[in-house]
């Protein structure tokens, strides 16, 4: 392990910034990594995955002081029913200036690296202070910060058009690390898509952290899709930050990597918050997919709801483990989260783990987890009306599926969302 921690910390030290403030957090990051290292399956969090196959690999950084031209690629999808779109390709930002100067005004969307020159008062409060950093995958994305999007929305601005940041990796053994920020003022409203994909069969690394603040009665859609290259390695990390009466809803869907790793943390810091987590993730033979959630709700009066479905086919594992924590002050809490998870293969496996744990009295939870497989009654009960047994597993699939995709609000999303998951699903 110590040849693998001065591997990455020789990574790290090279991409330090000149900017004292950030120099600061950087270092600190290091020393961090230093002290705590990578997780291990000792670690309660990461009992059920491995880390050992993703260090065993030689990623090298992107080298972020060369010209990186804008190449295209037959195999990489540009086809999200989305107008505006920011292209990352390899970690180098491809601006486009029709939707920059379309922005309404006090709108910033640029690269951090670009923003942390230009705003740094404004990344100073914000930057690293969201994320809990709590193991070493976060500590290297902070000791390598530079890659990424800062996104700000000033008080009471409405985007009526989602923005698309659309990851893209097209260079074998190479690692990128991406950090988001995402700062949404009082009373204004957005939507963000993170969209991850690679060249297929090219192995990589994307370590990505996007930090959100939702100011008071704002209300930010987020979505995540994740189709990366099916032998790539995936470590995704999602905090939030909540503040009185703003609304948070996260859109997820998993269908690619070898091996991910996608966590979200969710703080409700002020009263009348609500938030909901929705995902489906449908790993195939030989992904693996761990998806944690953690929400906590600090003050009393918020409302937070988490609806996560699993689809596993072929040699597949799955873990899901979901985390609500109510404050011994934060009564009137609503939490409800469920699991559920269908097995398509004998091969298939899942492991999941919802938790509570309420320290107020006056309170509304639950939460629930199932695993199973198609229904037999209802594959028989169709098979009565003519339809043959794959036809039919495909309506009971879909079934199965299309209660989260009907919470996605953007419909054109939805639908394509639904014909990536029914591509994977074969």
């Amino acid at each position: 392990m110590s040849e693998i921690l001065e591997f990455y910390q020789q990574q790290a030290k090279t991409s330090l910034s000149s900017l004292p403030w950030l120099a600061q957090l950087q270092t600190k990051a290091l020393r961090d990594l230093h002290r705590r290292g990578f997780p291990t399956r000792h670690d309660e969090d990461w009992k059920y995955t491995s880390v050992d196959a993703l260090l065993n690999q030689s990623f090298l950084p992107v080298n972020n002081s060369e010209f990186v031209a804008k190449s295209s690629h037959h195999e990489i999808n540009f086809d999200l029913p989305i107008s505006q779109h920011i292209l990352l390709q390899n970690g180098s930002y491809f601006s486009d200036e029709q939707l920059i100067s379309g922005l309404p005004k006090g709108v910033i969307v640029l690269p951090l690296s670009v923003a942390i020159i230009q705003y740094p008062e404004l990344l100073k409060s914000h930057l690293g202070s969201i994320l809990r950093q709590e193991h070493g995958f976060h500590y290297v994305n902070t000791a390598m910060i530079h890659c990424g999007m800062m996104i700000y929305i000033p008080e009471g601005v409405i985007l009526d058009e989602p923005i698309a940041l659309s990851h893209v990796q097209t260079h074998m053994n190479q690692a990128v690390y991406l950090r988001h920020v995402i700062i949404a003022e009082a009373n204004s409203r957005a939507t963000v898509i993170e969209d991850y994909q690679g060249l297929v069969d090219c192995r990589y690394l994307t370590n990505t952290v996007t930090e959100i603040l939702v100011g008071a009665n704002a209300q930010i859609t987020h979505y995540k899709i994740q189709r990366e290259s099916k032998s790539a390695y995936h470590v995704g990390h999602l905090a939030v930050k909540q503040l009185e009466g703003s609304e948070f809803s996260n859109h997820s869907l998993s269908i690619g990597g070898q091996w991910v790793r996608s966590d979200i943390s969710l703080d409700l810091h002020e009263e009348k918050a609500y938030s909901l987590m929705n995902g489906i993730y449908a790993p195939a033979d030989g992904q693996h997919v761990d998806h944690h959630t953690t929400v906590q709700h600090l003050v009393p009066n918020c409302k937070s709801e988490q609806d996560y479905k699993g689809i596993l086919t072929g040699r597949s594992r799955a873990v899901f483990n979901g985390k609500v924590f109510v404050a011994k002050d934060a009564q009137h809490t609503d939490a409800k989260q469920q699991n559920k998870n269908l097995l398509l293969s004998v091969s298939a496996e899942v492991d999941t783990k919802p938790q509570l744990e309420i320290f107020a009295d006056d309170v509304l939870c639950s939460h629930g987890a199932t695993v199973g497989q198609l229904d037999e009654e209802a594959l028989f009960y169709l098979a009565t009306r003519g339809i043959d047994r794959l036809e039919a597993s495909h309506y009971l699939i879909h079934a199965f599926a299309s209660d989260n995709l009907r919470l996605v609000p953007h419909r054109e999303l939805a639908t394509y969302m639904g014909h990536l998951l029914t591509k994977q699903l074969g």
